[in-house]
């Protein structure tokens, strides 16, 4: 059976035979084209399968996975002149199924794939994991890190192959996948930034200035005709979130109202409507004020964009910081911002001045890592410090990398030769499998 293989030097898809299954990470940072990759991918791989076969790609949110879906009818159109008869699309999110276009209910879905033999692409959000229909050869996960353990393993236990073939995509790989990459169990594949993209100023500011220098420089890019994101940890205050000056949604809301009448809208995870919200910002004249929760961290794409002010900016991680990031400077613009708005006791920040200082998100994954830990590589955690080998030799990715190198050296077709390394063996397996 044809393989996926994928040319780490120049990110050309091959097929090749092989008997293993592909474990992959890709990584590339905002911009670089990891979309147009998992596309082709798929498309490569299910035109290579014999008979008949199934891909998935699973995207966080169903913005990004209805953009995922448009790409790749967009990428269909382009290529007219190739015959795609074989293919089924499927868009799959909790209220909303797609066949080839066609809305189409569940029953209708189950009895259209009975009847069916054609190879399927399936693109979705967390529905896909809760299919039974579903049963891919190959996985691939957008945003990676915005995935479970459990989340990211469920699909490939419905495969009716022993092991799927499994890439995951994303900008700044969670602490726990980065320990990985280092330990060479999960292979690295690097995209190329896009040339020509400018850097995004990002800066620190407090909310004592917020009325002063924070809403002058959102006037400043509205009289340049863009538009601005403003992001904010919770949808609406509880009563303790007033005494820890938590800044929500309706809260940025009501204030920014008073300073730019008419212009702000909302958007949150919890609104149904949320698709149509995020393309009426997009293309609405007088609205060029978004305030919204991470809901738009990923799978928005609006080139007018050009500044992004984070609220509470302590609350975020890293990597949802560096992504939130990357909602700007989709354009050619060389006046692209990101400001951070937190308190003084927080300016001192590690995380929120190394944002500052780095735009390369695979940097940023590593500053992560070293600041949270790599988790239990063996089990769930996906940060922390708490395995072994950590304890051993910290977090030294040259070490990682040299200890990975001795390990192939070892013949664990013959453990009985090495009784120590063959006990731990025995007791990390025995408390995985009884997880």
């Amino acid at each position: 059976m044809d393989k996926l293989f994928l040319d780490t030097q120049n990110t050309k898809i091959q097929t090749v035979e092989t008997v293993d299954c592909v474990n992959r990470i890709v990584i590339g940072d905002v911009g670089s084209g990891k979309t147009i990759v998992a596309l082709l991918t798929a498309l490569t791989y299910l035109k290579g399968l014999p008979i008949s076969g199934q891909v998935c790609l699973l995207a966080p949110t169903e913005v990004l996975a209805y953009q995922h879906y448009m790409s790749l009818q967009k990428l269909l159109a382009d290529c007219s002149n190739v015959n795609f008869d074989w293919l089924d699309i499927v868009f799959l999110a909790s209220k909303n199924i797609l066949v080839n276009k066609q809305k189409v209910t569940k029953k209708r879905l189950e009895k259209y794939l009975q009847e069916n033999s054609k190879k399927i692409f399936w693109i979705g959000t967390h529905a896909l994991l809760h299919n039974s229909q579903i049963s891919p050869d190959l996985v691939m996960v957008d945003e990676q890190h915005r995935f479970g353990v459990e989340q990211r393993k469920k699909l490939s236990q419905n495969t009716v192959i022993t092991v799927p073939h499994f890439i995951s995509f994303t900008a700044t790989p969670i602490p726990r996948t980065l320990a990985l990459t280092l330990y060479d169990t999960l292979k690295p594949i690097f995209l190329e930034r896009l040339k020509g993209r400018t850097e995004i100023l990002t800066s620190i500011n407090y909310f004592t200035d917020f009325q002063t220098q924070t809403v002058s420089k959102i006037k400043n890019h509205l009289k340049r005709g863009r538009k601005i994101y403003v992001i904010c940890a919770k949808v609406q205050n509880d009563e303790d979130d007033e005494e820890e000056e938590l800044w929500s949604v309706s809260k940025a809301a009501r204030f920014l109202e008073k300073f730019f009448t008419g212009q702000i809208m909302l958007v949150h995870g919890k609104m149904l409507e949320k698709k149509d919200i995020l393309n009426e910002f997009k293309e609405s004249k007088e609205k060029n004020i978004l305030v919204a929760t991470t809901v738009i961290e990923v799978g928005v794409d609006v080139g007018l964009a050009s500044l992004v002010v984070v609220l509470n900016a302590e609350r975020f991680g890293l990597s949802a910081l560096h992504q939130i990031r990357g909602r700007v400077g989709r354009n050619n613009f060389n006046d692209n911002e990101c400001i951070l708005v937190t308190y003084p006791k927080y300016g001192k920040s590690r995380r929120l001045r190394y944002l500052c200082e780095s735009q390369d998100g695979f940097e940023i994954a590593e500053k992560d890592l070293e600041i949270r830990g790599a988790g239990d590589i063996f089990g769930k955690v996906q940060s922390g410090f708490g395995d072994e080998i950590d304890k051993i030799i910290g977090l030294n990715p040259k070490l990682y990398q040299t200890i990975s190198q001795e390990v192939k050296k070892l013949d664990f077709d013959n453990l009985n030769n090495l009784p120590r390394l063959k006990k731990y063996l025995e007791k990390r397996a025995a408390e995985i499998w009884k997880e």
